[in-house]
């Protein structure tokens, strides 16, 4: 297995290639826990993944290397689909354990209260600059939408907490902890890559993750009701996850002021997406439940 004879090499967004006599291959490091997951998956007659060709030098995992050509929106659904037929097939029902749900609301209230801070305090700076920068004055004159959505998302966290306290069962998946357009091959049979951090635990992490690497070259709520329509959340389950599509990150500036300029303008772009991507949930949950009740 290790008498690998290498003619060329290459990266693609981050991967490095090989090109070898037998074609074309992608290396990474080796994962000890990845054959029980792929046992796990070919159990719950789950195919959609690459299996391992060989081992490098007893510490890199080979795979068969394929073109993906597709186009990114004809992608993104097939990834939504063979996504839902994830979480279908592995779909188990635990106990709710109330200490662990008052942990993960704990958690996600401190990240909450930590983010605010962050915008408070850098409000305060700015407000004492006599002249501000582009990355200032950007970040000033859209200071209420980052706060409207930290206060939405609290509120939403508190919906779901309270729902969970009178919950006495919960669903959990098998994730896959990364998929988004860059861990999905789109070829004639399709499959997920990176299977390092592949997980139980709630449904809801998947999407959240595709959504956060994804939604600015992505329409996500057409590709969330097209999930939707395979897997549909419970009430719970949309509270925690409208709650964190809403908590955003950080912004990590430099000493660069254009570089900050683009921070602050793609932490923009996504807190209006998100404000936008939950008032059209809200909306849709509405009339669906105006549809119930007239049934």
């Amino acid at each position: 297995m290790n008498n690998f004879n290498i003619c060329h090499h290459f990266y693609i967004r981050g991967k490095k290639i090989i090109e070898t006599e037998e074609g074309k291959f992608f290396i990474v490091p080796r994962c000890s826990d990845k054959e029980k997951t792929f046992h796990y998956l070919e159990s719950k007659k789950f195919s959609f993944f690459l299996p391992m060709k060989k081992l490098y030098r007893d510490s890199y995992e080979v795979y068969q290397y394929v073109e993906d050509e597709t186009d990114i929106h004809d992608k993104s659904i097939d990834l939504v689909h063979i996504l839902s037929l994830l979480h279908i097939k592995t779909t188990t029902y635990q106990e709710v354990v109330l200490d662990c749900v008052k942990k993960l609301y704990e958690d996600i209230l401190s990240q909450l209260d930590s983010l605010f801070q962050f915008y408070q305090k850098l409000q305060e700076e700015i407000e004492t600059h006599i002249y501000m920068s582009p990355h200032e004055y950007l970040f000033i004159r859209n200071i209420s939408l980052f706060y409207r959505n930290l206060e939405q998302s609290r509120n939403y966290l508190e919906l779901w907490y309270q729902k969970k306290k009178n919950n006495s069962k919960e669903r959990i998946v098998f994730l896959h902890g990364k998929p988004c357009l860059d861990t999905f091959i789109d070829s004639a049979s399709p499959y997920f890559i990176d299977w390092d951090v592949a997980h139980k635990g709630y449904v809801i992490y998947d999407f959240l993750y595709f959504y956060k690497k994804n939604c600015l070259v992505l329409e996500m709520q057409s590709l969330f009701q097209i999930y939707q329509s395979k897997y549909s959340f419970l009430e719970d389950e949309m509270y925690l996850f409208l709650c964190l599509i809403l908590l955003d990150e950080k912004i990590d500036f430099t000493s660069n002021y254009y570089e900050n300029t683009l921070l602050v303008q793609n932490r923009l772009s996504y807190a209006m997406k998100a404000r936008q991507f939950v008032l059209e949930q809200n909306q849709k949950n509405q009339e669906t439940n105006q549809e119930e009740f007239n049934e």
